[in-house]
């Protein structure tokens, strides 16, 4: 009877994995790889890391994506929001938006943030994300980034 089970268990969780590396290599989104020389540069705070940002094609469009995560552990809102600064390859400015992030939960001590480029971004471009504290985070932001044109 044991063996029944067991074999039952082993069959549905190779089923299992099959459909989910079926369902994660069917997916649209591919990774930018270093190829195209587009770097990210993060800038913490001194309360929170930017950590995993990378750029993904969703379509006809660039995606910026990544987690801030709280320095010291602990729970609680992560107070602040980032500041996206899109540079060419000289350094001058092309674009900026200010973005919020949202936790998945309230125990959570990392938020996630996503946001699409307005822009092709060509080779030896910089993307930088820049953290602000603040005290108060009744700062709302919109779904979609308002996008300001560079100086």
């Amino acid at each position: 009877m044991f063996t029944k089970i067991h074999h039952r268990y082993i069959s549905s969780l190779f089923v299992t994995l099959i459909a989910l590396f079926g369902a994660t290599a069917c997916t649209t989104t591919s990774l930018v790889k270093n190829e195209n020389n587009i770097t990210i540069e993060r800038v913490d705070s001194k309360g929170v890391t930017i950590s995993h940002a990378y750029l993904t094609h969703t379509g006809d469009q660039l995606s910026l994506r990544g987690e801030v995560k709280r320095r010291f552990s602990g729970r609680g809102p992560i107070p602040g929001h980032l500041h996206i600064t899109l540079l060419d390859s000289q350094g001058k400015l092309i674009k900026e938006a200010d973005i919020g992030y949202m936790r998945r939960n309230v125990k959570s001590s990392v938020a996630k943030f996503s946001t699409k480029l307005p822009v092709e971004l060509s080779p030896g471009s910089t993307v930088k994300i820049t953290h602000f504290s603040s005290d108060t985070h009744d700062e709302v932001f919109p779904e979609e980034a308002m996008w300001r044109d560079g100086k």
